[in-house]
């Protein structure tokens, strides 16, 4: 049991790394602020004083080119093969299915993709929160997306699971954190404020940081601190606890004597094993921090992939520089009228009205004009040049946005430029696949870990038809080759590539046509081709499908009664 001494002497040492931790990141911190300002489009000059007078921001548009809002499907497989394992690899897939659509993965993915190439990688932040109701069942995950900027991994350490400790930084309102946290308003004046003003809080928000570590049995600790108070101290973060009275040892949600509790770790829960017998099997306790960071483009070791804002940073700096050369050019530009002295003319803007009265015999040669427009057409070829430059740095190239094509090109030459210039991203989609999969497998881990009622979960089959299955944490309890029990994690996770999601809807339409018109799914005009054509639309989201497999469906049931009465009345 933990007692206050103890979570103030981890606060100290926490502390301490802490502010270690925030000195030797403050370098590559000041990157990310700069490749931040970039994409937003700063006028600052790298080495100047001066900035530059107009941002042509092509660094925002090749990053938003980037961005993909495609959601990989969930793919589970037994480590080992047998029937059990595969059919618990199947409920796997589906709770993190559900998970999926349960959490604004549309939001956190599109946070995802921008953090990801402006900072060169991002953070996802897996927690199980026992107040999150999930179809009147208690206890649920919560998943977070979060900048690097408000990551502060252990110094000199490039893998998450190789540190001994990590930070992350978040800001909530006083508020928040005594709903959450339980804190009185007294000790809420220890809290770090996130804006301050002369030594008093500006705002209603204070920072909080929630340190991960390692303790020395390698297993995971948590600690919540803002300032110099203690919100949450958990040494051993996974462990099941339970709170008990003192004086009677009953649960406290149970107890009517009114005693003190204290908390208690269990280490052990109750089952009945398939004899019938009474058993004892340890809760599943994982050993990693809840933490998976996604890198772009891995390159040299690094904690995070390479920016994208830091690749093209010399071009976009150039392009600003050629452009507010531009603009100086034409802002300085004009045309002065060159007339013989004594001349009779008003000047204005006008455009109509102008008489110019000349003296008998005197000719118009007299009268001119200096044109002071320089010519901008070198400079304007120049950015243009660094633009194009820019792009391919990163991969997006004219053949895969569709421009640039020649008509004279074959429509597999088309093809091949398309699928040379997207084989340039294929790192980066791989290492988001890599990171989903580590989220899906941080998802089931956590449900291993903590659901203890069985968790309902619908799902559709090929057919369009509506099935309800259960995840159920007995479904992974197996003999551990001793006569005892654990449970079974042994499942490899990836992301599945034959979903549909990683194709446009457009592109799922063509492909279920083309299936249909080249017979792959059978006789064309049989109904129950039809049928599985619509099933496939349906799925691929195609606009009224739904009401197209209700009808094929209807007359697939009346032919197939009609033959049952046919049937009947031949055997009469």
């Amino acid at each position: 049991m933990k007692t206050e001494k103890e979570s103030k002497l981890r606060l100290a040492k926490l502390r301490e790394a802490y502010e270690s931790a925030l000195l030797a990141r403050e370098e590559y911190a000041s990157e990310m602020e700069k490749h931040l300002k970039q994409y937003m489009g700063s006028p600052e000059i790298d080495g100047s004083a001066e900035s530059a007078g107009t941002v042509r921001n092509v660094t925002y548009e090749i990053i938003e080119s980037e961005i993909s809002s495609d959601i990989p499907h969930p793919k589970v497989e037994p480590a080992s093969y047998s029937e059990s394992r595969e059919h618990n690899a199947r409920s796997v897939e589906r709770l993190c299915s559900s998970v999926r659509s349960r959490l604004p993965f549309e939001e956190m993915n599109d946070r995802d993709e921008r953090y990801t190439y402006i900072f060169g990688g991002s953070v996802w932040y897996v927690e199980w929160d026992g107040s999150v109701s999930e179809d009147s069942v208690l206890g649920g995950i919560k998943i977070h997306c979060i900048s690097p900027l408000d990551f502060i991994p252990q110094p000199g350490i490039h893998e998450i699971q190789n540190m001994d400790y990590c930070f992350l930084r978040f800001t909530a309102t006083k508020g928040e954190i005594a709903a959450k946290y339980g804190i009185s308003e007294e000790k809420l004046e220890l809290c770090e404020c996130e804006y301050e003003w002369g030594g008093d809080s500006a705002s209603d928000t204070v920072s909080v940081v929630v340190a991960f570590y390692r303790d020395e049995d390698g297993e995971v600790g948590k600690l919540v601190f803002s300032g110099e108070l203690v919100l949450c101290d958990l040494p051993r973060y996974y462990k099941r606890r339970i709170k008990l009275c003192k004086r009677c040892g009953k649960p406290y949600s149970s107890c009517l004597c009114g005693g003190e509790t204290e908390e208690v770790e269990l280490e052990f829960e109750r089952i009945v094993d398939k004899s019938g017998a009474a058993a004892l099997v340890p809760y599943y306790t994982p050993r990693e921090f809840p933490i998976i960071l996604r890198k772009n483009t891995p390159g040299v070791p690094s904690l995070f992939g390479s920016s994208d804002c830091g690749r093209i940073r010399p071009e976009q700096q150039a392009i600003n520089k050629i452009e507010t050369r531009i603009l100086q050019k034409l802002l300085r530009a004009g045309v002065t009228p060159v007339m013989p002295e004594g001349a009779s003319v008003t000047l204005s803007n006008a455009v109509f009205g102008q008489v110019i009265k000349t003296r008998p015999g005197e000719s118009l040669d007299s009268y001119g004009k200096i044109d002071t427009t320089p010519d901008v057409s070198q400079d304007i070829a120049e950015a243009d040049r660094l633009y194009d430059h820019a792009r391919r740095i990163v991969g997006i190239t004219d053949a895969l946005t569709g421009g640039g094509s020649s008509k004279s090109e074959s429509g597999y030459a088309m093809q091949l430029k398309i699928s040379q210039s997207s084989s340039r991203l294929e790192s980066k989609r791989r290492m988001k696949y890599l990171a989903y999969s580590e989220i899906y497998r941080m998802i089931f881990t956590h449900y291993l870990a903590f659901a203890d009622e069985a968790r309902v979960l619908d799902y559709k089959d090929a057919f369009g038809t509506v099935h309800s299955a259960e995840f159920r944490r007995s479904d992974f309890i197996t003999e551990d080759g001793d006569g005892g029990y654990r449970y079974d994690d042994g499942y490899l996770f990836s992301v599945d590539l034959n979903s549909g999601t990683l194709y446009s809807s457009e592109e799922l339409w063509e492909k279920n046509l083309r299936n249909l018109t080249e017979g792959t799914l059978g006789d064309k005009d049989n109904p129950a081709t039809l049928l599985r054509y619509w099933q496939s639309q349906e799925r691929a989201g195609y606009p009224y499908a739904r009401e197209n497999v209700e009808y094929f469906k209807d007359i697939i049931e009346k032919e197939a009664g009609k033959q049952q009465l046919y049937g009947k009345e031949t055997t009469i």
